[in-house]
Parts: C-alpha cells; structure tokens; sequence
C-alpha cells in the first residue's frame, strides 16, 4: 500500500533543500515515480502550489499536509 496517493496534499520536511521549490513547501503528489512495482511508493513527484514545475522526492523528506 502506497504511503501516498496522488492529489495527496503534502508537505515537504523542514532541512530539505531543493531547487525550484517555494518556502512554503506544500504541493500535490502528481505521480508515483518508483523505479520497480516493489518500490513504486518511494519516490513521488510533486506540483508545488504557485509553480508550474513539478519535482521529485523521495517518501522519506515528505509529511501528510492534510490527515490521510
């Protein structure tokens, strides 16, 4: 069971740093971007509110904005 689903609000985790990203850090998971089916929850890329962008990050540096 993916720990996130698309149009899942989302927040990224205080310390992470990426380029593009706004400093408000809350996005949308767009799509899951696994390399396999085994581990097609752990990477997700993410449309940030205001941005056009989307980036990607691993499960680890993202947190539920909204209770899931």
């Amino acid at each position: 069971m993916d720990k996130f689903k698309p149009g899942d609000l989302v927040r990224v985790r205080q310390g992470v740093h990426q380029e593009g990203m706004p400093d408000h850090r809350v996005g949308m998971i767009i799509e899951n971007q696994g390399i396999d089916k085994r581990y097609q929850d752990h990477v997700y890329q993410v449309i940030f509110l205001g941005t056009d962008q989307p980036l990607t990050f691993h499960n680890m540096f993202l947190e539920h904005f909204t209770t899931p």
